[in-house]
Formats: C-alpha cells, structure tokens, sequence
C-alpha cells in the first residue's frame, strides 16, 4: 500500500504532521467553555459569635451531606416550568464549581463552626468524639424558571439529628427555601442560589443548635 505522504518532500511531510497534531488537539479540547459559579461569596462575613466561651458546649460531627441521584453532579440544572415543567435542562456554558451537596456541607461547615454553638464541629470521618451528629440530604438544588424573564431559585432538605450515645434521632425537620431571581440568566441564577442556600444552611444550624439545647422535636411544616 502507498504512503499517502509519500508524494510529498521531507519538509513537506513535516508540515502536514505538524497540521495533522494542531487538527487533533484542536478537536480534543473542542467541547464549550464552562463558566464555573459558587454559592459562596468570594469573601464571606465573618460571624460574630453569639457566646464568650465554648467550654462547657457539646462537639457536634457533621456528616458527609447526602443527596439524591440527580444532584451528584456540577452540573447547573434548571426548569422551564412555563414549557416543561418535568423535564431537568442543563446549561451547556455554564457549571457549578462542585456538586451541590459538597456546596452546601463547605457553607454549613462554616455556619456551625462559627455560630458559637458548639464546641467544636467535626467533619466526616475526622478524628475526634462527638456527643450528636448531624445528617443534611439535599433533596432540591434548582433553578426554576416561571416564564421567560422570571424564576426562582430552589434550596431544600432534610436535617436529622442523632445522639451519638446511642445513636437514636433526636429529631428531624425538612427545610425549603426560594429566592427570587434578579435576571433570568445563569448569572442571576448563581446569584438567587448563594441567597437560597445562605437561607438554608443558617436555619439547619440554629434548628441543630436548638435541638441539642432542647431536646424537643421541631414542628414539621
């Protein structure tokens, strides 16, 4: 069989490798640029604790947050309620800087460690002992868009507290939050999201705070 370069010179063949590898990489990195948005502010407002010593405060482990299926992805997902509302759209140029559950356990992380509630806040699997534990799944993390120039964001889930002496649920409340969107964009979204989310983890923390402190159910809504 005929080297189809062969009908080429030396240079000749060089310069068409050359193209060929430009053609390939050209093509490799050929899938739309995604911009990455966060829910958190580039520099959060320190929290003002609300107790001058922790000492006598009991540690609280937060769990790895869970989440369903279809939020296990950076993926920034929305709804056209106005058109289809079951159907989940994807925006092709625009990403979130992680999966939501990992979102939301970095924001909530900080909202207990700094709330002045707790001794100390564990992560995970980290070393330490806690006397409760709290589970968040996030069971919403959506933008939905009502009509063309209007929606709203969607924060929502489900927060468990345990008593890790024995491993009984002290209590359980479901949690929902919407934000109005500013402009029906992925800007405006990202936006109307960090408010919803900011809604969320504020009300986990002080629902757990004041569970541990009470030892009474929260009504359910």
């Amino acid at each position: 069989m005929q080297d189809p370069l062969s009908k080429y010179s030396p240079a000749g063949k060089r310069m068409v490798l050359a193209g060929l590898v430009l053609l390939a990489a050209g093509c490799a990195s050929s899938a739309p640029w995604q911009a990455p948005y966060d829910i958190t502010p580039p520099h959060p407002a320190p929290l003002v604790s609300s107790k001058g010593t922790t000492t006598a405060l009991p540690v609280l482990r937060l769990a790895r947050v869970s989440a369903a299926h279809w939020l296990q992805t950076d993926a920034y997902q929305y709804h056209l309620l106005y058109q289809e509302p079951q159907r989940l759209l994807v925006y092709r140029d625009a990403r979130w800087v992680g999966t939501p559950p990992q979102m939301i356990a970095s924001r909530l992380q900080y909202q207990l460690t700094g709330s002045g509630q707790w001794r100390a806040v564990l992560a995970g699997q980290s070393n330490g002992t806690a006397t409760w534990l709290l589970q968040v799944r996030l069971t919403d993390f959506v933008v939905n868009f009502s009509g063309p120039d209007a929606g709203k964001a969607l924060v929502a889930g489900t927060a468990t507290l345990v008593k890790t002496a024995d491993y009984q649920v002290a209590a359980q409340h479901r949690f929902r939050f919407t934000e109005t969107l500013s402009s029906a964009s992925a800007q405006g979204g990202a936006v109307a999201m960090a408010g919803a989310s900011e809604h969320f983890v504020t009300a986990v923390s002080g629902w757990a705070a004041q569970m541990a402190g009470t030892g009474k159910s929260a009504p359910q809504p």
